[in-house]
């Protein structure tokens, strides 16, 4: 039964969508799709199948929380690039072109959202009372925690007047950590069920999962590189444990009770 709106299902939703988002992106790159009007699409396609998963995950509404986290998203990352010098150069240049873009992103994203969450009321009804999908749902989630601070990481140094790489990966790595950690306290918060376990493998995953797109699109990883990739992994792993842990004690098992 559902629980009317639930804020730590918005959070959740936020990171599932992105994560969506990003396996959208990936299949653009993949089939080398060079129509601004196909990435809409398959941004949408993305956004669906996070909304779909936020929707099995939600303890609230369903519909409205994948909705929200939607828009979040996209607003999020165009607000970050349209604060940069270059964001306001191409405003100033083409604000109808610009406009246009963003209206045709946020609406695909809001729309395959929708459509996802929808779809997934409609076949399955509410969140699942099992602590296995979680592994998956977290998963998501942490991918997407760690794309948006690739993104927002990539986007503070493009603005800087001095970039340091060094100091931009390191602040990406805190954002990965901090991603995970409020994904995860979602996570705790929106279970029926305690997903501990569940939590610290998907994180894995998740984080995980990054490091290797980024890998393979370098061309492949030496040996150095897979360990950091295990090391990081665990890393997130035990943040989302600590973070999920956290969301259980002080919402979710009261909720699931």
């Amino acid at each position: 039964m559902n629980k009317g709106f639930s804020f730590a299902s918005v959070v959740l939703s936020y990171f599932l969508v992105a994560g969506g988002l990003l396996l959208g992106m990936l299949i653009q790159t993949k089939a080398h799709f060079e129509s601004q009007y196909l990435l809409d699409i398959l941004l949408g396609v993305g956004a669906f199948i996070g909304g779909f998963i936020a929707a099995r995950a939600s303890t609230g509404s369903t519909i409205l929380e994948p909705a929200i986290g939607a828009v979040a998203v996209i607003a999020s990352i165009i607000g970050s690039i349209a604060l940069t010098s270059f964001g306001k150069m191409i405003w100033h240049i083409d604000p109808d072109g610009v406009g246009k873009g963003i209206a045709l992103m946020g609406g695909a994203s809001l729309a395959g959202a929708l459509g996802g969450a929808f779809l997934s009321e409609k076949l399955f009804g509410e969140s699942t009372q099992s602590g296995f999908p979680w592994v998956f749902y977290s998963a998501v989630a942490a991918l997407g925690a760690s794309f948006l601070a690739f993104v927002f990481g990539t986007i503070a140094m493009v603005n800087s007047e001095m970039p340091n790489s060094k100091e931009t990966g390191m602040q990406i790595l805190v954002g990965i950590a901090i991603g995970c950690f409020v994904s995860s306290i979602a996570v705790g918060a929106s279970a029926r069920v305690r997903t501990l376990f569940a939590s610290f493998l998907g994180n894995m995953f998740g984080v995980g999962g990054l490091f290797a797109i980024i890998g393979v699109s370098q061309g492949g990883a030496d040996r150095d590189a897979i360990i950091g990739l295990v090391m990081f992994s665990v890393m997130g792993g035990i943040v989302g444990l600590i973070g999920t842990a956290i969301g259980w004690a002080m919402f979710g098992k009261k909720n699931a009770a």
